[in-house]
Parts: C-alpha cells; sequence; structure tokens
C-alpha cells in the first residue's frame, strides 16, 4: 500500500513538472512571437533567464522551440553538457544566433545565455569581430582518457557568404566550463577554415573522432574554399593533448 502510494505522489509530481514545463515554453514562444519589438525581447530574456535557473530544463526537449525557431540541442556523451542553438536573424548572406549552454558537476547546476566562446575563454564578444558571436550549436564530442573528460564542442556560422566551423576543447573545473588551451598542437581550436555550402554539409563531414584509435579529423579546402572529399588534418591524441600528424 505504501509503495503504491509512493509511486502515486511521484506520478503527480512528474507530470506538475512537466506541465509547467510545457506551460512555460509555451508562454515563452508566444511572446518572442510577437510582433512588438519589446514584448518579444522581454520573452526572449525571460526565456534566457529561466534556462539559466531551472535545472529541469536541461532533460526538456522544447518541441515548440524546435518547431517555431529551428531550436538546435546537443549533448555531450554523459549529458553533463547541453547547448542550444538558433537562428534569431537572417540578412542572406550572414546568420545570426542565440546561444544558451547549460552544464553540471554533481548537484550543482550553472547555464549561461550568450555566446558559447565567451563561457570557454571567459571573454567578452568582440562586435568587430563576427567569430565572437553565438553561433550554431553542431555537436560535442567526448574524449574521456584522464581523470577529468574534455568535451570538444563543435560550432558553425557564416560570414560574408561562406561557412566556417571550428572545434573548441573544454572541461569542467570547480563550476566553471573552461576552455583547455593549445590542445590541439599549440592551437586553441580544430578547423575554423572558410568553405562553400550549399546548405548539405553536415558537421560528419567537417570532423570526426575515433576514439579507439585516439585520432581527430578536421576539415580541410583548396584554394577556392571547396571541401576536399576525405583529406583531413589528422590529430593524434597524447597524454593530455593533440600533436598534429604529417599530412599524407
Amino acid at each position: 500500500m505504501k509503495k503504491t502510494a509512493l509511486l502515486l505522489t511521484l506520478l503527480v509530481l512528474v507530470m506538475g513538472s512537466c506541465s509547467k514545463m510545457k506551460s512555460n515554453e509555451k508562454k515563452y514562444v508566444k511572446g518572442m512571437q510577437s510582433e512588438d519589438v519589446e514584448t518579444s525581447t522581454a520573452a526572449f530574456n525571460d526565456f534566457c533567464q529561466w534556462m539559466q535557473k531551472d535545472k529541469e530544463t536541461m532533460t526538456y526537449d522544447f518541441p515548440l522551440m524546435k518547431e517555431a525557431f529551428g531550436m538546435k540541442i546537443v549533448s555531450s556523451p554523459d549529458s553533463l553538457v547541453r547547448c542550444y542553438s538558433w537562428v534569431t536573424s537572417n540578412n542572406g548572406k550572414d546568420v545570426f544566433y542565440a546561444n544558451i549552454i547549460q552544464w553540471m558537476l554533481g548537484e550543482s547546476f550553472v547555464a549561461y545565455a550568450g555566446p558559447i566562446d565567451y563561457v570557454l575563454a571567459n571573454r567578452k564578444a568582440d562586435l568587430k569581430n563576427y567569430s565572437s558571436f553565438a553561433h550554431s550549436i553542431d555537436t560535442i564530442y567526448m574524449i574521456t582518457k584522464g581523470n577529468v573528460p574534455v568535451y570538444l564542442i563543435a560550432q558553425s556560422y557564416y560570414d560574408d557568404g561562406v561557412r566556417r566551423a571550428y572545434v573548441t576543447a573544454s572541461r569542467i573545473s570547480g563550476v566553471k566550463l573552461s576552455i583547455v588551451p593549445f590542445f590541439f598542437d599549440g592551437l586553441d581550436v580544430a578547423g575554423n577554415g572558410d568553405f562553400v555550402d550549399d546548405g548539405k554539409v553536415s558537421i560528419g563531414d567537417l570532423f570526426k573522432w575515433d576514439e579507439k584509435a585516439g585520432k581527430f579529423y578536421a576539415y580541410q579546402t583548396d584554394d577556392n574554399n571547396q571541401l576536399i572529399p576525405g583529406k583531413y588534418t589528422v590529430y593524434e591524441l597524447g597524454n593530455n593533448r593533440f600533436s598534429r600528424l604529417p599530412d599524407e
């Protein structure tokens, strides 16, 4: 009898939580879709505040945000890091995004709304440098070698009609998610070259992580900014960094 009552209590709590999540999402999406700038801006800010305070959002699927704004959600394999990105404007040449990142260390929940690089490198966005804006967060690879997992966060963005993509290594230290500097043979990022994209290039065509071989692959381009099929810059994992292997 006691076990049945406990299960019913848990069921009520879960249903209540789901109802709250759906209700909040619906309210914020409706506000962000308003044609009134003040209303849409306030709803966007309130949504970001909610995402930074409520740990339950880290396991919610956000179907309305996906439908209305094309929100992309990517999580690390251990589910301790989760990134959100969606398009806020598109002028036909450049695409602008919103970003939110969340992470967990034990029971500690931390989140940030804004460009991911601001969090990783602890620097402010430079409005003269488009690469410091919020971008599409495309995937998270995870390296489990060592005591603390390293998360390779892949981002991409459009700049002057061409696309760029790059990967940054990060790890959770204390309650901070910080960049691992010089992780790619003395560089902070892998990739970051211009390439022509017809909208069909997936992140899996640009980067690959072979955990068994301990090798990471980053795309290469020719002089015309065309991707070279099957040709990659290859990095091999050592004790705590990647070393670049000679091009074949």
